[in-house]
């Protein structure tokens, strides 16, 4: 099955982007820019492992494992500078990890 990863990645944006404006309103743009760097380090990571999700190389689970366990290593700096809580920071990024996950799985039939 092929995937159009560039429609993965409009709808990861789009997704990150509703996802700060519904849970972090008044830090809308710090969420939104840490949204996307988390997009943008994991881009070709995220390709290959969709490829693979997709041909079946790698399970649901699998692919999950793999993205979720980028999340240690990401940072969320704008929001930190705009001095959102730490509990605050570390819900909007799981929330942003668990985006990425469903909306990519959610693909594969």
């Amino acid at each position: 099955m092929a995937i159009n990863f560039k429609n993965v990645l409009a709808t990861l944006k789009q997704g990150i982007t509703d996802l700060a404006a519904t849970t972090l309103k008044q830090y809308i743009i710090a969420a939104t820019a840490d949204g996307q760097a988390i997009l943008n380090e994991l881009s070709d990571d995220l390709k290959t492992w969709t490829k693979q999700l997709a041909s079946g190389a790698i399970s649901k689970d699998d692919f999950g494992d793999l993205v979720l366990g980028q999340a240690d290593e990401i940072k969320m700096i704008a929001l930190k500078q705009a001095g959102l809580a730490e509990v605050s920071v570390d819900q909007f990024k799981s929330g942003v990890f668990n985006l990425i996950v469903n909306t990519v799985v959610g693909l594969i039939p």
